[in-house]
């Protein structure tokens, strides 16, 4: 028998719905997090234009505690050194206490990288950069956050939040896959892409369709379609949840809006 999960106390802003093609309604992925029990600001992804989003938003980039980025790819990280220069540089502001950056071994290198171009962090700057393997669990107060891989063009992982209460799974950017089923088991609530309609599959991405056969086979109760190119971008909602309901999916669909907030 499936366990019972009460409503709950997640705040979710999408600040970014669109993928790496430019567009003003769309910003690259980025979603803000507000767990209620844990009283954190989480970011989950932070692709360009996070930073403002959150600004529209009346969220603080100050107060954000964690990030997780699913790869590097600039679509999903490239807000980040801008967020840690206007953590540096803010008059008046001195960052106190740690922010966590999770993601794949590659986000390390990432910021080194960076940091070897731009050395503009002070050495005692409060930054902690936690590189995550496939499969490993970790305890982030008493949530616990499951990682897993996707199939996508370079090491990128899926996130999978289970709260006690209720579960929250983030499939970042990969193709169809049995691991991403088990990731997004039972899930309440479920973030997957659906960069292409259903009549153009594309490696490494999911399809409209597919993102509904992935949520249909998971059991996942709610379903939230983001990451749009602009082939799926130019279509109408009522079109975007049709394709993914021809799966036969039943649950519920959301399509992603920028600025868009849900409670879980």
């Amino acid at each position: 028998m499936t366990k019972k999960r009460s409503l709950v106390s997640l705040k979710i802003i999408v600040l970014g719905s669109g993928s790496c093609v430019p567009s003003y309604k769309r910003y690259p992925s980025s979603y803000f997090f507000y767990p209620f029990d844990l009283n954190e600001n989480w970011l989950v992804d932070i692709g360009e234009g996070a930073l403002f989003r959150l600004a529209e938003a009346g969220v603080s980039y100050r107060e954000i505690d964690r990030i997780f980025i699913s790869h590097t790819h600039p679509d999903h990280i490239g807000g980040l050194v801008p967020l840690l220069l206007a953590l540096k540089y803010t008059p008046g502001f001195k960052r106190q206490k740690p922010l966590y950056i999770y993601g794949p071994e590659d986000v390390k290198k990432y910021i080194q990288i960076n940091m070897d171009y731009a050395p503009y962090l002070e050495s005692n700057f409060p930054m902690e950069i936690i590189s995550l393997l496939p499969d490993q669990e970790i305890r982030i107060g008493k949530s616990l956050l499951e990682a897993k891989e996707m199939e996508h063009f370079n090491s990128t992982l899926g996130y999978r939040w289970d709260f006690g209460k209720f579960v929250v799974v983030y499939g970042g950017d990969g193709g169809f896959s049995d691991t991403l089923i088990q990731l997004a088991s039972e899930a309440d609530f479920l973030i997957l892409e659906s960069s292409y309609p259903a009549d153009k599959t594309v490696i490494g991405h999911l399809t409209t369709k597919e993102a509904g056969e992935i949520a249909r086979e998971a059991r996942a109760k709610r379903l939230m379609l983001t990451h749009f190119y602009p082939e799926v971008a130019s279509m109408k909602e009522e079109e975007i949840k049709k394709e993914a309901k021809s799966s036969g999916y039943e649950g519920e669909i959301i399509v992603a809006k920028d600025l868009m907030a849900l409670q879980v």
